[in-house]
Parts: structure tokens; sequence; C-alpha cells
């Protein structure tokens, strides 16, 4: 089991903490229960305008789709009523319905027909969180600096509510998929007759979800008409109409006919014409000695259709990547298992970094597999790695772009199985994998705290990386257990930032492999499952999770000893889950047993001694025994100004908290410059926008409000 444990308490007007090694951060709370966001003193005018759109993404050869922008334009300026109007783009991968969505946005603001465009990826919760969150950094809306993230949808859904600000509004939510779909349904505004929400989902199902079935705010997207594909072909691969003959043009026709019309494979095609300098006829000349080309009409199967006519116009580029770029194949062949939507080359660095450095210690367990050293040695070349980032993007089968200092790969998930299936052969196919699951876990395993704010931006971008690979590795039967580390650390940072839907199901599936894999009574198993029963907690599940924290803390006792430190923890949780229900009496005979332990075994100035006195001091508080609380609290406050320092953290939560017992009992005198040396401190140190600087700021806002009112009335 985890032996560290956290130094945060229960803070009163604040937050409450579990103690011991299951800590996450929940909501901010003032005294009347309501949540704070809100800092009166920050600068929350949003800008006039703002267009926030992937625009590296959104083809150059983009053309046609004139009556599908036009129906989109239609069913938002049709729409009648308090909800935003709402139109679902829908249709298999690969025919253009995140290019339509962007070119419907992109036209739609240089037009001003939206003062504010914002381009949500909905392909995953975190994904989703993350955009809706920067929405609310972007707008500079008061709660910005807050570092929860279910507050900051809060604020994103009630800007765009907002009918009392004169604003017109488009959100793009891209690629909906089953998952977030649930949580859509309770974080989409419901007023606000200037908004507008667009979907794009490659489901019926997900469409009906948000939109009327069968009416004008669904558009059912097939590939282009004949005469926009060939134009996009045209474009792409550089043919002009003028001097060209036409016998050309009958040749693109074929090509495209070859490939169904999807504009996926169209690009691509015309990628290797422009590339090669090949023309149509030569072009389908390779594919039928491929063969790979197939004339397939719509009405053919979904599934093979797209197969085949991505294999048709792929195979080409890939076969000659084969033999003339062994870097660029290494590259695409450990890419093809990561999330296809947003890769960080960061990643790649950083973990063949580390790795290097434990090869160099010879650490038994670096020893790397050739394909992993063939993935080691590109990524420590900066020069191979550009050329070989430069040929895939020349032959079109991934992008590549610049999101502030990050270098960010875009591939798509069809090239993506082509990869899988044409790249890798089925023997090495299991290696390849290994390759990158060491990679990724090596990059995350470098992040410190991950339930820590200030590392949850960087978390963000491990998490859809290690759930694909959680995937990929349950379908090649492959047991990992670096990769189930990593899975426990995303479980813990998606906890810590509110996420606790997907959290409890990661860390149920966590538990339910250690389980097996280690046994009922693992150390490490009852870390997984102490984890489980803090997010239930964090849901109000209490019942769940008080079954599971029970049997954490009997098989402790047993298996490590009363005393051990995790098995102390293990009460401590326990503890939290009785103070949550308020259910005092059962809540003090443990936190005073777990302090009463912790003073002999640790010491009574042992950080975590502290931390049970003050959670036991918040029991106290919350059932009215001022005298016993405020002696605790001061104790530990006195404590830990002479061991940890004024200025340190705890310190200042300790400080707050015997501020609001003194407001609690009318001694105003004592509370309200107790909580101003407090907020000073806390601006030196935390920063100005900090929760708990925030937090502290409301509350002393409010208690020298009403002293103000009563000095007027007297």
């Amino acid at each position: 089991m985890q032996t560290s444990s956290a130094r945060a308490e229960n803070e009163f007007g604040g937050r409450f903490n579990s103690d011991g090694g299951s800590q996450f951060l929940g909501n901010y709370f003032n005294t009347s229960g309501a949540p704070i966001y809100f800092n009166p003193n920050s600068d929350n005018k949003s800008p006039a305008k703002i267009c926030e759109l992937p625009d590296s993404i959104l083809s150059s050869y983009f053309t046609g789709r004139g009556d599908e922008l036009q129906q989109i334009d239609c069913a938002f300026s049709t729409s009648s009523g308090e909800p935003p109007a709402r139109c679902a783009i829908y249709g298999m991968p690969g025919v253009g319905k995140t290019q339509l969505a962007l070119r419907f946005a992109s036209l739609a603001f240089q037009r001003s027909q939206y003062t504010y465009v914002f381009w949500v990826s909905a392909a995953s919760v975190e994904k989703l969180t993350r955009d809706f969150s920067k929405m609310v950094d972007l707008l500079r809306l008061p709660g910005r600096y807050t570092l929860d993230q279910v507050t900051k949808l809060t604020v994103a859904r009630a800007w765009l509510e907002d009918p009392t600000v004169a604003k017109s509004w488009l959100v793009v939510l891209d690629n909906v998929t089953q998952e977030t779909s649930v949580m859509l349904r309770d974080m989409l505004p419901r007023r606000n007759s200037g908004g507008r929400l667009l979907f794009t989902t490659r489901t019926t199902k997900i469409a009906d979800v948000f939109t009327a079935p069968g009416e004008l705010s669904q558009l059912a997207l097939k590939p282009p008409g004949i005469g926009d594909a060939i134009a996009m072909l045209s474009a792409g691969a550089g043919m002009e109409r003028g001097g060209v003959e036409e016998a050309s043009y009958a040749d693109a026709e074929k090509v495209v006919r070859s490939v169904g019309n999807l504009p996926l494979a169209i690009d691509q095609a015309a990628s290797y014409m422009r590339d090669t300098g090949s023309s149509a006829n030569e072009i389908l000349d390779i594919y039928k000695s491929k063969d790979a080309v197939e004339i397939l009409s719509w009405e053919n199967d979904l599934s093979r259709h797209e197969e085949r006519s991505v294999a048709a116009t792929f195979t080409p580029a890939l076969n000659k990547i084969q033999g003339t770029a062994p870097d660029a194949l290494t590259l695409l062949r450990v890419l093809c298992f990561y999330d296809p939507e947003n890769i960080p080359m960061s990643i790649f660095t950083q973990g063949c970094s580390a790795l290097h450095q434990e090869i160099r210690h010879d650490l038994p367990s670096a020893r790397p597999l050739d394909e992993l050293k063939a993935v080691m040695d590109l990524f420590r070349s900066q020069i191979r790695l550009s050329k070989a980032i430069q040929e895939v993007q020349r032959r079109s089968l991934a992008a590549y772009t610049l999101e502030g200092s990050e270098r960010i790969i875009w591939i798509h998930d069809l090239v993506q199985l082509l990869l899988r299936s044409k790249l890798i052969a089925d023997r090495e196919r299991t290696q390849w994998l290994e390759a990158a699951i060491r990679v990724v876990c090596m990059a995350f395993k470098k992040i410190g705290d991950r339930r820590s704010p200030r590392n949850w931006s960087r978390c963000s971008q491990f998490v859809s990386h290690i759930e694909s690979l959680e995937t990929f590795a349950e379908q090649y039967r492959l047991t990992n257990t670096e990769l189930l580390d990593a899975s426990s650390w995303a479980a813990a940072y998606l906890d810590a930032c509110g996420l606790y839907q997907k959290a409890a199901k990661w860390n149920k599936r966590i538990w339910d492999q250690k389980r097996i894999i280690l046994g009922e009574e693992h150390p490490s198993t009852l870390t997984s499952m102490a984890n489980l029963a803090s997010t239930y907690r964090n849901q109000g599940r209490w019942k769940e999770a008080e079954e599971l924290e029970v049997r954490v803390m009997e098989t402790s006792k047993r298996v490590l000893g009363e005393e051990h430190p995790d098995t102390l923890t293990s009460m401590a949780n326990l503890a939290s889950t009785y103070w949550n229900q308020g259910r005092w009496k059962e809540a003090e005979e443990l936190q005073v047993r777990v302090m009463e332990t912790r003073k002999r075994v640790l010491g009574e100035e042992h950080p975590d001694t502290l931390t049970s006195m003050a959670n036991l001091a918040s029991t106290y508080w919350n059932q009215g025994r001022w005298k016993e609380a405020e002696e605790l609290g001061v104790r530990v406050m006195e404590t830990r100004k002479r061991v940890l320092g004024e200025e340190h953290p705890d310190t200042l939560t300790s400080m707050a908290n015997l501020a609001f017992m003194f407001m609690c009992q009318s001694r105003d005198a004592e509370a309200i410059p107790l909580m101003r040396r407090c907020c000073k401190l806390r601006k030196q140190v935390l920063g100005p926008g900090h929760p708990h600087t925030e937090a502290s700021l409301e509350a002393l806002h409010q208690w020298e409000s009403g002293e103000d009112e009563l000095e007027r009335s007297d």
C-alpha cells in the first residue's frame, strides 16, 4: 500500500480531504455551502471576440459541400425558442465530418455571425473537460483560477446560459462518443437563444441523443458528389483544368470512384500524386498492381467500404516508406497504438530519455527489446526525428502542428488501423505495443504528485493514450504491470480533478486486475481497493465506500499489523466516510485511535500526527464542542508554526480553520485579524488566484462587510 500521506485536512469553509494514502481534492465551499469560484479582485472582462479553432487540421483543398453548409446554416437560423439551436453531423469515419464543421465555423466567424466560436473535442471525457476549462480561461471568467474541473464546467455552462450578456456563440463538439454523450447531457446549456451547438459523431444513435431524428437539425453526411470529389483530387494533386487532357479527368474520376469518393482517401491519393509526380492513370495502375482497388458503391457494407477504400489509397505510400524511410516506419509503428487525436512529442522524448538513464545504470528491467531500442534511438536524435516527421507529413499519413511550445502529431484512426495491419507482422505486434507502453509509462512516471494541481495539465496529456494502450493490451491478451501502475496514476489524477465517474471505472478495473495478478491481500491490491473506496466517497456513495474501507482496514490489521502506517491510513479513510455522513461518534472513535497511535509511533510533532489532530478538531467543531476543537486547533497551528514555519501551506490551513472557529462563536475581533494574516500569507505563498487564497478572501470579505453593516446600524 502507499505509505505516503498528504498533509491537508478538513478546511472549514474550504475542503474535506480524507487522511492518508488515498487523498483527493474536492469542491471548495464557504460557510453557507455554496461553491466558491469568484475572486472579486480579479480582472474578469472577457475579450470582445474569440475564435478558437484547430486551423492546422483544416484541409487546404476543401471544396464543395455547399448544400451541407447551407443545411447547417438553415438548421440554426430556423430555430426558435429559449434553448440554443442544435445540429448534428453524423457519418462514417473519413467522410469529412470534422472538416465540414471546421469549415462552417471558420466561415461563420469571418461573416461575423458569431462573436465567440469554440472548438471542443468530445472524443473522451478528459478532452471534453480540458476544452470546456480552456473556454473559461479564454473568456477570463470568474473561476478560471480554480483547480476544481467540475467548478470550471459549471462556470462555462453558466456563461453560455447567461441571457444578460449580449453575445452570440457557436460551440462545436467534435467526435462525440457514447461515453462523452452521457456527460454532455448534463453539462450542455439549456437556455440562451443566441447560442448554437454543432455536433459531429459517427452514429445515428448518438445524433438522436442531442437532436430530433429526421429533422433539419440532423445531417447524414455522405461522401461528396463525383464533381466535388474530382475537384478535391485535382486541387490536392496540383492538376489544373486548363491545358490538361480530358482523359486525365476521366482517370481522376476512376480514382475517386475506386475509393468510394471518401475524402480521407482522396486527400491521401492527391498527396501521393503530388509527391511522386504520378498521373491519375499511373496511380490507378499502382492500385491495381496491389490488388487493392475495387469499384465500390455507397450502398456496400460500411466497414468493408472504409477498410478497402483507405487501404487502396494508403498502401502505395506505406510501401514507399517501408522501402526508403526506416525512421518514418519506426515512428508510424509506435504511433498506431496511441490515441490518434493528440500525441505530444514530449511524451516520447521524456520517456526515451528516462529509459536511456535506466539502461546506463544497468538496471535489469531496462534491457530493451529491439523494437524499443529503435524507438529510443530515433527520439534521441532530433535530426532523424525531424526527417521522419517530415516524411510522414509529406505523405499525408499524419499531421504535425505546434500548440504553444508543444509539438503535436495527429493521425486518423483509420490510418492507424491500416498501419497495424500492413506495417507490423502478427508476431511483432505485441513487441511494438510493449515498446509504446514502456515509453509512455516512463514519461508518466517522471511526473511528481499526480494529485497536485500543478501537474494536472501534464497528466491530462497521458490519460487518453494510457486508455488506448489498455484497449490494445486487452485485445492482444498482454499483461503488463507497468501499464497497470500508469493506469493507477491516471485514475488518481482523474479523481483529483473531479472526474469521479471515470475515476471509479478505472479504479474498479485496476482493482479487479490486481486481484487476479497479485492476490486479494497483496498491499498493492489493498491500495487499489482503498483508492476505489475514496472515489466512491467523493461521489457520495457512502455505503459502497464504507464496505470497501472496512475490508481494507481489517485486512491491513491482519496482514500488516494494527500500528502499520498503512493500517492507520485505512482507519483514517474510514473515519472520513463517517465524518461526511455526520456520524460524529464513530468518526471520533477512529480519529482518536489514529491520533494516539501516531503520537506513540511517529511522535507528537510528526506531520501525520498533526493532520490527525486537525481532523479530530474538525469533528469536535461540527458537534459544537468549541472548547475542545479550539484547544486542538491552537495546538496544531502553534506546532506547525514552530516545526514547519508560519508560511507553510499546512500552517495556513490551521490558521484559516481557527479563524472559522472564532467566527462561529461570534468572536469577530479574533477571527478577522487572523483571517487577514492568513490571506496576506496565502497571497504571498500560493498566489492570489489559488482556490485556498480565493476562499479565504471571500470569507474575509463577507466578515468585514458584516462588520461594516453592524457599525452602520449602531
